[in-house]
């Protein structure tokens, strides 16, 4: 049996030389991705819709509130962070205000995040195995293959929250594998709680596909509590259990507000009249903060009345979980519309296109799978493979292994029944998979102990180390992948900072500025003009979709500049269509109401027009009288 001393994992001398042989080949390899693009930044910025516009704009905004001494501006971009939690953008701020404000320092926290995943899963899977030669075998296959997927390279070389994501996942999975190895330790179970916290205000769906096979890992391999906990609420009367909330008044306040919730979502939008005024109730994300407030409420003062039993009923892993992990997200819950977006967020409504054809999800991420996130195609059947042996031997692994394989299961399966296909899904987890093939390769290797000698064992691990190394070097990025991580080629045409650059300076000395398109909106807007003055200029988003014609756009745009309070509009007519997108309305025909509107005002003049070629298109000042 595989069943290693967890006091003496990883502290041999050639245990620390092959991870620091690793962290400094990773490290390497992304300096060769930093300096890549730090020589051509602007290639990256194509495709005007990105969410990496959005993701850099918030961390600059961040980076320049705290360069300015600025605390209001700080805070109020800190609690605009729903969608998309906040960390990403607090790592990148740092990293702004360390380098100074420069777009091509943009990926430097995916790029650390990329560094982590490879440490990370080299550390899971050496952990694995007892024997030294078996462990560094699998850890060396797994490192091998995640760090030369050429799509999770790609997403990890670009301002997007994947990369991160992944090394704070294999960050957390190494610590939970730590953990249950001396469960009385309390402080390695709050490292846990700590990282399983920073992954929740990273991505939520991160956290949400990581935390289920922890907690169902957790529960099996204490079965005998876990039985007795079910034996417990088994002995639970229906009727008690039922009338009980009904003796607690903030539950019962609580409910009638979740029940209003229910009737106006179900009836849509709703307004009351109050002194004379509408006030709008839908979508009633201010009444779920405020059910959730009521419970959050009566927990605490249930807390407060029986700490010492309910600390004593956790153990110490429970109260590691239960004070770091749950109560600051708890807490976080209580700011507004944090619940709902959260829900939102996570839930089957955030899918533009739904679709629920297993065998189509199948499809697609496989061939995602073996062409993006692998150098070859033929790559991928040897590590499912090697993964279905590691699942098989899992019994000769280290105790707590069944969470990794868990996590690659249930990571699958939630993107397979996920409505939405993007290849980019798998960033985040697959380094589990590689992880679990990994193994299958030691225990491979383990067996053949009894048929061959220690040196035949070590020319054939690095043999098939040193093979593996070649058939991953020198190939070409497959178009997979860089499709798999949304991320521009090369040759894909001009930079989409071309529709900002040119008529910058016209735009000195403004406290606000609009920038209204034929072709929609995009936060590129408002992070290039940031940058280029270093200040609060405040740049908003005159977000027009949806609508049905272009007179709904010209009346909606006329009304926009009636109440407009921006010193320069600028104006971009890009009548070839080159940027639509017509799911949200945004097509020429509908959009160049913005221009008749614009023509038919009197309160801004007419300034000068850019032509901007490469973009297809034609810029113009408009300034406030």
């Amino acid at each position: 049996m595989l069943r290693p001393d967890p006091h003496s994992a990883g502290r041999s001398a050639l245990d620390l030389f092959a991870f620091l042989v690793v962290l400094g080949a990773a490290i390497a390899i992304a300096g060769a991705m930093f300096a890549d693009y730090y020589r051509a930044p602007d290639l990256l910025w194509r495709y005007f819709y990105h969410d990496r516009n959005s993701h850099y704009s918030f961390g600059l905004d961040l980076a320049l509130a705290m360069r300015q001494l600025d605390p209001a501006w700080f805070f109020s971009e800190l609690e605009k962070a729903k969608v998309w939690p906040p960390f990403h953008g607090l790592v990148l701020s740092v990293v702004l205000l360390i380098g100074g404000i420069d777009v091509r320092l943009g990926i430097v926290p995916s790029l650390i995040g990329w560094v982590a995943t490879i440490a990370f899963t080299w550390l899971i899977a050496r952990r694995l195995f007892a024997g030294r030669m078996e462990g560094l075998f699998a850890a060396a296959v797994a490192s091998i293959l995640t760090m030369a997927s050429p799509a999770f390279r790609l997403i990890s070389a670009d301002v997007m929250l994947e990369g991160l994501g992944a090394g704070l996942s294999a960050a957390a999975l190494w610590a939970y594998l730590r953990a249950s190895a001396e469960p009385e330790k309390a402080a390695r179970w709050r490292l846990l709680a700590v990282l399983l916290t920073v992954l929740f205000f990273h991505k939520g769906n991160y956290w949400g596909l990581l935390l289920a096979p922890i907690a169902i890992a957790f529960a099996s391999e204490r079965w005998r509590a876990t039985l007795a906990v079910a034996r417990a609420i088994g002995r639970i009367k229906v009727g008690a259990a039922i009338a009980a909330p009904f003796r607690q008044p903030l539950l019962i306040l609580a409910a009638l507000v979740a029940a209003l919730v229910g009737f106006i979502y179900a009836r849509g939008p709703t307004a009351l009249e109050l002194f004379g005024k509408s006030v709008s109730l839908y979508p009633p994300e201010n009444l779920t903060t405020l059910a959730y407030a009521l419970v959050f409420l009566w927990w605490a003062l249930f807390w407060w009345r029986h700490k010492a039993a309910i600390d004593a009923a956790l153990g110490v892993p429970g109260r590691a979980l239960l004070y770091w992990h749950v109560t600051p997200i708890a807490i976080s819950f209580l700011l507004p519309h944090r619940l709902s977006r959260f829900l939102w967020f996570v839930g089957p409504a955030n899918s533009p296109q739904p679709s629920t054809d297993l065998a189509h999800s199948a499809q697609f991420y496989w061939h995602v799978f073996a062409d993006g996130f692998h150098t070859q195609p033929g790559l991928a059947i040897p590590a499912v493979g090697f993964a279905v042996i590691g699942a098989l031997g899992i019994r000769r692994l280290a105790p707590g292994a069944r969470v990794v394989f868990l996590f690659a299961l249930l990571a699958w399966i939630g993107v397979l029944i996920h409505p939405q296909y993007q290849g980019r899904f798998l960033s985040t987890w697959l380094f589990a998979v590689w992880i679990c093939t990994g193994a299958g390769a030691g225990l491979a290797l383990f067996w053949l102990r009894r048929r061959l000698s220690p040196w035949v064992r070590g020319i054939v691990a690095v043999a098939a180390t040193a093979s593996l190394l070649v058939v991953n070097v020198g190939h070409a990025i497959p178009e997979v992948a860089y499709a798999s991580a949304i991320h521009p080629r090369p040759d894909s045409g001009p930079t989409d900072l071309g529709l900002v650059r040119p008529y910058l300076a016209e735009l000195d000395g403004a406290r606000e500025v609009t920038v209204l398109t034929t072709f929609g909106s995009s936060k590129l807007f408002a992070w290039v003009i940031r940058e280029h003055c270093r200040c609060h200029r405040l740049v908003p988003d005159p977000f027009i979709a949806d609508l049905a014609s272009r007179e709904d756009v010209r009346r909606v745009t006329a009304d926009r500049i009636a109440r407009s309070t921006a010193d320069i509009i600028v104006t971009i007519d890009a009548p070839t269509g080159r940027y639509e997108l017509p799911a949200v309305g945004w097509t020429y025909p509908k959009m160049a109401g913005i221009l008749d509107a614009m023509n038919d005002q009197t309160r801004y003049a007419r300034g000068p027009s850019y032509d901007l070629p490469d973009q297809q298109a034609q810029a113009t000042i408009w300034r406030r009288r």
